[in-house]
């Protein structure tokens, strides 16, 4: 019992401590997108948007550009299924152990549709998603130019 009041502690200071982001870091699913958002806006110097703001998490503030972060402990990546919610920019964070970040991929959302989903004919997860491994979103970034990525601060 413990452990879970600490839980519950850590997250309500996380919350104040990142009041700006305007993130609730609750301990159910959006724990791990939270605290990557935060991490991600940080990093890059963006601005998050509304929590459950479709297709895009984040505006990156000098250029505009709206991109979908998504972060993991784990191996594999989510894209969303259909035209209509491709992101305009896709960034896929794991986040270490240490609480650093490790860029999978930075880049257009339509380079990943076109050059990979659309050219290996992927099937969606019930119309909602796509699974995207670690190691193809690597390989996928290393053929996006600097001009297409994200900067960091």
């Amino acid at each position: 019992m413990k452990e879970i009041k600490e839980l519950l502690a850590i997250t309500a200071s996380l919350k104040e401590q990142f009041i700006q982001y305007n993130r609730n870091f609750t301990l159910d699913g959006r724990l791990v997108g939270d605290i990557g958002e935060v991490l991600a806006a940080e990093k890059y110097n963006l601005q998050l948007l509304p929590e459950n703001t479709p297709i895009h998490d984040a505006i990156e503030i000098s250029t505009g550009r709206k991109i979908q972060i998504k972060s993991s402990f784990k191996e594999n990546f989510y894209f969303p299924f259909g035209e209509y919610r491709i992101p305009d920019y896709y960034l896929a964070l794991i986040i270490r152990k240490d609480g650093n970040l490790e860029e999978l991929y930075n880049g257009p959302g339509e380079f990943i549709y076109k050059n990979y989903i659309i050219a290996n004919k992927l099937k969606g997860y019930k119309n909602s998603y796509y699974r995207l491994s670690h190691n193809k979103l690597k390989r996928l970034n290393q053929q996006i130019s600097i001009e297409d990525k994200i900067k960091m601060k």
